[in-house]
């Protein structure tokens, strides 16, 4: 159980962690932000933004908050603790929660934003299950900790990954991603080495995100660095480049707070490859010692103690 939560607490600790320089394009100017107090638990703000490439979504948020990625991990744990929920029923809960009035309050991204145009379009009676759209960005790596953490066989998980995953999502690259995460993330829980991770994450992936991923791991020497990497893939929110970064970050990276830093330093959408780097390296690395996730980072956890409580009601249901 310990390994299972740090996976979904690591995800959780990886987005508010990179929170406060998401969708900066530039690491020329993260590397200048490192220096600041509390770095990389910042508050967010629009000067750091000026003069680079990015986009500034997180005024209203403070240090140790989640991002819409953080937000989407935590309600699935929430719903998908509940065996009785039926889909229609998340998605009114879904609904509420996204959508106007509704308890989250910041960016909303585009697959959200679809969801919510759908359900709002129809008669709750008449909503499909299938609700996705066609999109790969990585909002569709969200449920994964928490359906891992389920410990369905192999089937099972796939098949709960085309329901569940495919309330938001519908296209093949974001299907076919989110198995692969959730299928390198149990073998992070299984094996606790990144190299066999990796691997499985790329047996996994659709064939142009493999060729990717085999690439960037292949770097040695002087051009095994990050401003290589970028003439290969790029720090946007999209699958077919996330996943390959994220597994360079994962291969150069020997302990949780360095993955998640060199996640960061990556810079573009870090958030949303927080969701695979910070679970796959908790389930890696777990808590404390030199290598785990520190007490101190978890600490920075905005309402720590109420998402603890939710991951361990989550956990109740797999034994």
């Amino acid at each position: 159980m310990a390994r299972r939560y740090a996976a979904i607490m690591g995800a959780l600790i990886a987005d508010a962690a990179s929170m406060g320089t998401h969708w900066i394009y530039s690491p020329e100017r993260i590397k200048a932000l490192t220096s600041l107090p509390n770095f990389p638990f910042i508050e967010p703000n629009a000067e750091h933004y000026q003069g680079v490439d990015g986009y500034y979504a997180h005024d209203k948020l403070v240090a140790g908050e989640q991002t819409i990625y953080g937000e989407w991990l935590a309600l699935y744990i929430r719903l998908l603790a509940d065996p009785s929920l039926s889909i229609n029923q998340m998605q009114q809960q879904m609904l509420e929660y996204f959508g106007p009035g509704g308890e989250f309050m910041g960016y909303v991204d585009t697959p959200t934003k679809a969801l919510l145009l759908t359900l709002f379009s129809q008669d709750p009676e008449d909503w499909p299950e299938d609700s996705g759209s066609d999109d790969d960005q990585n909002p569709a790596l969200c449920a994964v900790p928490a359906l891992v953490a389920l410990k369905y066989s192999s089937e099972q998980l796939e098949q709960e990954i085309d329901r569940i995953v495919g309330i938001t999502h519908q296209g093949d690259t974001a299907l076919q991603c989110a198995k692969a995460f959730a299928s390198a993330l149990n073998e992070a829980l299984r094996s606790q080495r990144i190299d066999p991770v990796l691997n499985i994450l790329k047996i996994k992936s659709p064939e142009p995100i493999r060729d990717k991923i085999e690439q960037v791991r292949a770097l040695t020497g002087d051009v095994n660095d990050l401003n290589h990497v970028l003439t290969i893939v790029n720090q946007a929110c999209h699958l077919p480049d996330s996943l390959p970064l994220s597994a360079w970050i994962l291969q150069n990276s020997d302990s949780f707070t360095e993955a998640v830093l060199n996640n960061i330093r990556a810079s573009g959408d870090s958030c949303g490859r927080a969701m695979l780097i910070g679970a796959i390296a908790g389930a890696c690395y777990g808590f404390g010692d030199e290598k785990g996730i520190p007490i101190s980072w978890l600490a920075r956890l905005q309402n720590g103690e109420a998402t603890a409580e939710d991951i361990e009601a989550l956990l109740a249901r797999a034994n």
